[in-house]
């Protein structure tokens, strides 16, 4: 393996728990796509004894997401460039994804099934949504670089008491607020959601500024057992009380709906994930990997990009196996038949990605 990567840094300088965070949101942002198969399972199991497990499952599989903004955040907010680099080195990169992505996508899913090539239609979707499920990413990436000089002016002049004020308007008005409100009104009366503080930066702006502070601002010393186990009791308190409240809602309402389900995702999702990433900060800084386990997370997490790129074509090749093997074969168990599904999915990703970086351009673009 080249002691270079696609992002210029040699092998020895990669932080071997941010390339397990890679490896481990791309898995989970294409468990989040099993729907009904998998992530909500529940929707469809409502009488199954494992009905309480299935419910808890999705306020985990829910930080794929922000562990993908908080490692960008990570790695992009410390570093010092001109406004014309970030245009030529990253915008352009990125811009480039979208359009050769988007056109794989298409030929896939469009083009080849209706035996016909449309340029306008192609241009059109890319231009007004995004091709394929998990491309939002991208757009979000995009603007995320667009404001990355001032980002990087902001977060240098805060202090630890602004990054856990801004943690605590997280918890206080996408946590509490709603539960309170339900609790209080039963889906009758909301808060005015201009009232909301956190409209300023967006929720994935939130974890972008809080990604930088877990690793480049947050002692080391703040990261013991004690304060994990206390993170862990409050993280799992969290997933409980959203958990109830999902199910109180369905109740409510006269049965879970797909719609109802995604109304308290986010209540305490910001527990759960900064318990995930400062638990794989604690434990790959505390002990010692391997250089052949360091090579492989390396390896694995210079594809898990690609990975992603190719999730919408991997989930559909191997779907079968889902549908045709695994619940026919082993029904018993549908959540592990999804999670194999995926993981198989995830693994021809990684190959189809592998191969496709043997080409130079690609190489560099992904």
């Amino acid at each position: 393996m080249s002691s270079q990567h696609t992002d210029g840094r040699p092998a020895k300088s990669k932080k071997i728990h941010i390339e397990f965070l890679r490896i481990l949101c791309i898995w989970l942002v294409m468990f989040t796509h099993s729907s009904t198969s998998g992530f909500s399972l529940y929707l469809a199991q409502q009488t199954s004894p494992w009905f309480p497990l299935y419910l808890l499952v999705p306020f985990w599989i829910k930080t794929a997401v922000p562990i993908f903004f908080m490692v960008s955040g990570a790695l992009l907010l410390g570093k010092d460039e001109p406004i014309s680099v970030i245009f030529r080195k990253r915008i352009s990169r990125f811009v480039q994804v979208i359009l050769v992505f988007s056109l794989i996508n298409y030929i896939f899913f469009y083009a080849v099934p209706e035996h016909h090539f449309s340029l306008l239609r192609y241009l059109s979707i890319t231009y007004t949504s995004n091709m394929a499920t998990a491309y939002y990413f991208l757009y979000i990436y995009v603007s995320f670089l667009l404001m990355l000089p001032l980002w990087r002016a902001m977060v240098r002049s805060l202090t630890n008491t602004h990054y856990l004020y801004l943690i605590g308007l997280n918890l206080f008005f996408v946590g509490f607020i709603p539960v309170f409100s339900f609790l209080l009104f039963h889906g009758q009366a909301e808060m005015n959601g201009f009232l909301n503080p956190l409209l300023a930066i967006s929720e994935p702006s939130f974890y972008f500024i809080i990604g930088y502070w877990m690793e480049n601002v947050l002692p080391d010393s703040w990261i013991t057992k004690r304060n994990l186990c206390r993170l862990g009791l409050a993280a799992a308190a969290g997933t409980v009380i959203a958990a109830v409240m999902t199910w109180f809602y369905g109740y409510t309402a006269g049965g879970l709906t797909e719609a109802i389900s995604q109304r308290f995702y986010d209540s305490f999702l910001f527990l759960n994930t900064a318990l995930l990433y400062c638990f794989c900060r604690y434990w790959f800084r505390r002990h010692e990997v391997s250089d052949t386990w360091k090579r492989r997370l390396i390896f694995l997490g210079g594809l898990s990009f690609g990975v992603m790129l190719f999730e919408e074509i991997t989930r559909a090749v191997t779907h079968r196996l889902l549908t045709q093997v695994l619940l026919v074969h082993v029904p018993g168990f549908p959540f592990l038949d999804a999670v194999v599904w995926i993981t198989t999915a995830f693994a021809l990703g990684a190959v189809m990605t592998w191969l496709i970086k043997k080409i130079p351009y690609f190489q560099k673009l992904i």
